[in-house]
């Protein structure tokens, strides 16, 4: 069974305030629980304009410093993840792609998906010969697992 994902206003710690997208004018009755396309709308936004749009809404009296997350149930608790806005867009694919052959980048790259993915998976992205097979690797790793090697990067 795969999660439902729903944006959210973190109220106060491990309190959160899910947003109906339909109530959000932004979201111009755009409707999804899919990550993958909840991510693909909030990377339209900037954190702010996003908030806005929630205060616009009248759904909670919020505040541009409380944390905008994403927010997902696994094993009867509520997990947040970091959101994707505008602020923090960037190319993944380019990065690994020029960084390709520094040794130390690809170290990072590979101790971060360590325990993480299927050794094999882990052993054809490791011993790729170029930089087609190594994105390609890359590229066949799950959704999830790209999104967090996105987030990781781009700190």
């Amino acid at each position: 069974m795969e999660n439902k994902y729903y944006l959210a206003v973190e109220v106060k710690p491990k309190n959160y305030f899910p947003i109906n997208l339909l109530d959000l004018k932004i979201a111009k009755n755009f409707m999804t629980t899919d990550l993958e396309k909840l991510d693909a709308f909030t990377l339209q936004f900037t954190k702010k304009e996003i908030m806005d749009a929630i205060k616009e809404a009248n759904l909670l009296d919020i505040h541009d410093d409380m944390p905008l997350v994403v927010i997902y149930y696994e094993n009867k608790n509520t997990r947040k993840i970091d959101v994707l806005t505008k602020d923090n867009n960037y190319d993944m694919w380019s990065l690994l792609k020029t960084n390709y052959h520094d040794k130390l980048f690809l170290n990072k790259v590979i101790n971060f998906l360590h325990k993480k993915i299927e050794d094999e998976d882990l052993s054809i992205i490791k011993n790729s010969r170029d930089v087609g097979e190594f994105l390609k690797g890359i590229g066949s790793l799950s959704y999830l697992m790209q999104r967090r090697l996105y987030l990781y990067l781009y700190e």
